[in-house]
């Protein structure tokens, strides 16, 4: 048993023995535990106790990372539309003056589409031809 042991945990096959020892899963781990002590293995499964004892406080540890995580990028997304928000507002002030002067050139650009519209309608006349 220790020869297997130590077999099963040799990192270099380690990869190997990823399935056969799962750790990702608690229930494929607890499943695993009760396989190998039900023929007489049982002792090779005390990693897998420890990993499955230990898992729930890693797991809340996570959430309680994650939560924190959310929390500063609501505060980071509210503080930025805060400020752009500032920003926008004294943007819209000097671009309002400047719409006034670029809606009295645009007029002049008006008359010389309609002019090239009726050019277009004339050339479709010949191609029907």
């Amino acid at each position: 048993l220790p020869t297997l042991r130590q077999r099963l945990h040799d990192p270099i096959m380690a990869d190997v023995f990823t399935h056969l020892l799962p750790k990702n899963n608690p229930r494929d781990t607890r499943f695993a535990i009760n396989f190998f002590t039900s023929i007489g293995l049982g002792g090779l499964t005390d990693q897998l106790r420890l990993h499955l004892k230990q898992a729930p406080k890693r797991l809340a540890l996570e959430a309680q990372a994650l939560q924190l995580a959310q929390a500063n990028a609501v505060k980071s997304a509210a503080l930025d539309a805060k400020s752009s928000t500032d920003s926008s507002s004294d943007s819209s002030s000097s671009s309002s003056s400047s719409d006034s002067s670029d809606s009295s050139s645009s007029s002049g650009s008006d008359s010389d589409s309609s002019s090239g519209s009726s050019g277009s309608s004339s050339s479709d006349s010949d191609s029907d031809s």
